[in-house]
């Protein structure tokens, strides 16, 4: 079954999404091309933001292929890029709908699709929309047997690097139908988790602002050693190196908790215990809690405001 995919709202996160499944088309086997859409649609708010997103995609697609037929679509059958005034047109071609559009757009859009009279059975729609539940969309749509899922990654999924949460709701006979093919199209964002859609709030704070905070420790290494006298280049080399390296670490060790990754590092009256003892009285550790519960106690807020 071949279908097509659109993304309402085609911004860093719709892009992100885009350039990923774009990769595999490309480089993935015959029988793997076949779960991914072979058409692709997109909307955005203005001309401008129409061709960036093909500028991105032609950026990527030329960092893979010299094949012109390839070039020629971005690596799919065919496609088409919108202005915003054409979100309805998305819809009615779309097979899945990603919505990659701010939380106080939400109500309008959906009202929009509603007052259109599409028949829905046959649509899946994928929300990245912080704060809006599957039900507070069905409501609005008036149906509750359409496939919704809550989908939420971070922008290392532009390079399919990204930690993705998943959440499916609809009729069993529609998930038997879709949920493979939805499964293999996400995971080419990264590495996927399905978690019930109550852990979405928590997801958006850890996953999606998450790369943020990591880059903001990741800065404070590199100050740290360019502070002490190592060059910026080098400093940010040596910095992430330490973070990457620290990651993959976790990984190839079956997911070792990380305080017993921790205290292998530390030796009796050492550098590294001594560090840590400063960070902990600086309250490194707690500001990360509370940064991150802030960050999902606000996504919890935003599907409230119209």
């Amino acid at each position: 079954m071949t279908y097509s995919v659109g993304i309402l709202g085609c911004g860093v996160m719709g892009q992100s999404f885009l350039s990923a499944v774009q990769k595999f088309r490309v480089l993935g086997t015959s029988e793997d091309k076949e779960k991914l859409p072979t058409k692709f649609y997109t909307t955005n708010h203005n001309e401008e933001s129409v061709k960036n997103v093909k500028k991105v995609l032609e950026e990527n697609i030329k960092k893979i292929t010299e094949d012109e037929e390839v070039l020629k679509n971005f690596g799919f059958e065919d496609h088409e890029c919108y202005t915003g005034k054409d979100n309805i047109k998305l819809i009615e071609k779309s097979d899945v709908v990603l919505f990659s559009i701010k939380p106080y757009q939400m109500e309008q859009v959906l009202n929009q699709i509603k007052e259109a009279g599409f028949d829905l059975k046959n649509k899946v729609f994928i929300s990245l929309v912080a704060g809006w539940t599957t039900e507070s969309m069905r409501e609005i749509l008036n149906n509750k047997e359409m496939i919704i899922t809550r989908l939420m990654t971070n922008t290392p999924a532009k390079f399919g690097e990204g930690a993705v949460v998943v959440s499916h709701t609809g009729s069993e006979e529609l998930l038997q139908k879709w949920k493979e093919k939805l499964n293999f199209m996400i995971e080419q964002l990264g590495v996927m988790v399905e978690l019930p859609e109550s852990k979405m709030d928590a997801a958006t704070a850890l996953v999606g602002s998450g790369p943020a905070f990591v880059l903001n420790f990741l800065e404070a290494m590199v100050d740290a050693g360019i502070k002490m006298g190592i060059p910026y280049k080098e400093s940010y080399i040596l910095a992430l190196k330490t973070v990457e390296g620290t990651a993959k670490m976790g990984q190839l060790t079956n997911y070792t908790h990380p305080s017993v990754l921790k205290h292998q590092v530390c030796t009796p009256g050492g550098t590294t215990i001594a560090g840590l003892v400063e960070m902990d009285n600086r309250g490194v550790k707690s500001g990360v809690i509370n940064g991150i519960t802030e960050a999902a106690r606000v996504a919890s807020e935003l599907g409230k405001k119209k």
